[in-house]
């Protein structure tokens, strides 16, 4: 098992997670060049000092250091000489600072890297949101090392299985604990959205509004959790039987003691308790709280209260998606993670087959309010 975790610069981190088979961590600077992909305001301020500090906490435990600059757009700076000779200091300069390699979703970011640098990992961000076997050859072809796969890739067996003839010429890494939608008509719009909140003189915004549209779906039907393309710490070992072994933990914007939790249980491959605990979760989280500082409806708040026992997930409860692909079948037709839901799904002490929450719609107009200070 190789682990790959997001590190939010508290070297008390690395000290926590050093016995743990973590092997590269994944960071940047609050506010980039080319921004990267988590909005700043949820981020540590990091200036320069305290990179290249935690740069050699992270180097003295012999763990490698990945710098994210997974932006989905450079909004057109590829036109621009100036910019592209600013980026290609950047590289350098970062390059100085001693990091190990880069986490980009652009093809022109890995050209640019790659002709200077051949020796530097370049990982694909799941940003590339790489869906079949020609989109990872292209970027091998490009020069890459890793491919992090797109979140919904990890139940689509048939695509996984087809990927085992190229393990020996690229290197894949799965996401465990994101809680993007399946199937997110959002995303593409979260990703130019988190990219330009964190780049020099991007969106200036204090909430990303396409998670309000996201805990909306799962408000409204909280099977869409199950439907989500975590991974359990158990099931690790039915993609570890495909040989798959490089798993990433996401979170470099959640406190030290959430990361350590995340980490422990993906090595120890086993967690009792609630699994939204070491998931990222943003819909019940951050959104009633955003609800109440903009005075917006309370129909959120349910969220906070939901519960996910990881311990009653059913025997074997994966093989499901192994013979079964989702991308060809309607949820609606199928019904398997609704299933699932009212076996592992209560909120408070109701279990999810006596909820009755009806249904709301995303407060629209609520959305010029999270941009500049509100």
């Amino acid at each position: 098992m190789r682990l790959v975790v997001g590190t939010n610069f508290d070297d008390e981190l690395i000290g926590k997670i050093r016995q743990y088979p973590v092997t590269h961590v994944f960071g940047s600077h609050t506010r980039t060049l080319t921004g990267h992909g988590r909005a700043s305001f949820i981020l540590p301020q990091v200036d320069d000092e305290r990179f290249k500090a935690h740069l050699d906490v992270v180097h003295g435990a012999g763990i490698k250091f990945l710098y994210t600059m997974n932006t989905a757009t450079l909004n057109g700076g590829e036109y621009s000489e100036k910019f592209v000779k600013r980026l290609s200091e950047e590289v350098e300069r970062l390059v100085g600072f001693g990091v190990d390699g880069f986490v980009v979703a652009l093809p022109f970011l890995v050209k640019l890297i790659k002709r200077e640098h051949p020796e530097l990992e370049v990982s694909i961000s799941s940003y590339a949101r790489v869906y079949n076997i020609r989109e990872v050859e292209n970027f091998m072809e490009l020069g890459a090392d890793t491919v992090i796969l797109h979140e919904d890739d990890n139940r689509n067996f048939r695509l996984l299985r087809s990927l085992q003839k190229l393990q020996r010429r690229v290197d894949f890494e799965l996401i465990t604990n994101n809680s993007c939608l399946w199937g997110c008509v959002y995303r593409r719009t979260h990703d130019i959205v988190s990219s330009q909140s964190s780049a020099e003189g991007g969106i200036e915004a204090w909430f990303e509004y396409p998670i309000l549209f996201c805990a909306t779906d799962v408000r409204n039907d909280l099977a869409n959790i199950i439907r989500m393309r975590w991974i359990r710490p158990e099931d690790l070992i039915v993609y570890e039987g495909l040989g798959f072994d490089r798993f990433k933990i996401a979170g470099r914007n959640k406190r030290t003691e959430w990361i350590v939790r995340a980490v422990k249980a993906y090595a120890n491959r086993r967690y009792e308790g609630n699994l939204l605990d070491i998931v990222s979760y943003p819909q019940g989280r951050a959104v009633p709280k955003v609800m109440e500082k903009v005075g917006g409806p309370r129909d959120y708040e349910v969220l906070k209260e939901v519960y996910v026992d990881n311990t009653k997930f059913p025997p074997n409860w994966l093989g499901f998606f192994r013979y079964n692909g989702c991308e060809e079948r309607s949820c609606a037709d199928c019904g398997y993670c609704t299933a699932v839901a009212r076996e592992v799904i209560r909120v408070g002490e109701k279990e999810f087959s006596r909820l009755d929450l009806g249904k709301v719609q995303v407060p629209l107009d609520l959305i010029p309010r999270f941009g500049g200070n509100g």
